[in-house]
């Protein structure tokens, strides 16, 4: 059982904001101590000694990971090769059959090759939220337009669609703290 994990991460709308509240409350209920830590708003970031898990996440845009978690991955990867990391993503692309092995392939599998001494324990790549209003018109319409493509023709898309799997995310959390 870990004792001590952290739980660093980056958010462009929040929704990665929301998956790490519950991961760690699951992860509390489990007798764990979690210290949660976004990123954007931390510095200089957290020290990863310590912590029997280091976990590392971040929301995706634009197919990207935000940069304070990849700067975080940067400047501590020494610390980070020393101790059992885990990294998610949130990413509409989980919500898409069609889309779910590229997406875990470049946004997770393609880590320890980008971070030389970066050994994910285990990923995950969890589904997101498509909360329109928070966009501006720009990225309304792209994104609009990319789902589009998974609903019926003419069908109305609705203004929130959300692919996130509360139950996968406790179970990967569990797993990794037991």
């Amino acid at each position: 059982m870990m004792n001590r994990v952290l739980i660093c991460y980056g958010t462009r709308y929040g929704s990665t904001s929301e998956v790490v509240q519950e991961m760690s409350q699951t992860a509390r209920e489990l007798g764990v101590q979690v210290d949660v830590v976004n990123l954007e708003n931390e510095t200089p970031f957290p020290e990863p000694e310590g912590y029997d898990l280091v976990i590392i996440g971040s929301g995706i845009r634009a197919g990207q990971w935000k940069k304070e978690p990849l700067k975080f991955i940067e400047q501590k990867l020494k610390s980070l090769s020393k101790t059992k990391v885990a990294l998610f993503v949130v990413s509409g692309y989980a919500g898409n059959p069609d889309k779910v092995a590229e997406a875990q392939a470049e946004y997770l599998d393609s880590m320890p090759e980008k971070y030389p001494g970066l050994s994910p324990i285990s990923t995950a790549l969890i589904g997101g939220v498509f909360e329109f209003k928070k966009y501006n018109l720009v990225i309304r319409a792209l994104v609009k337009n990319i789902v589009k493509n998974q609903y019926p023709p003419n069908a109305e898309i609705p203004e929130k669609i959300d692919f996130r799997d509360w139950d996968m995310i406790r179970d990967w959390i569990t797993g990794l703290v037991q």
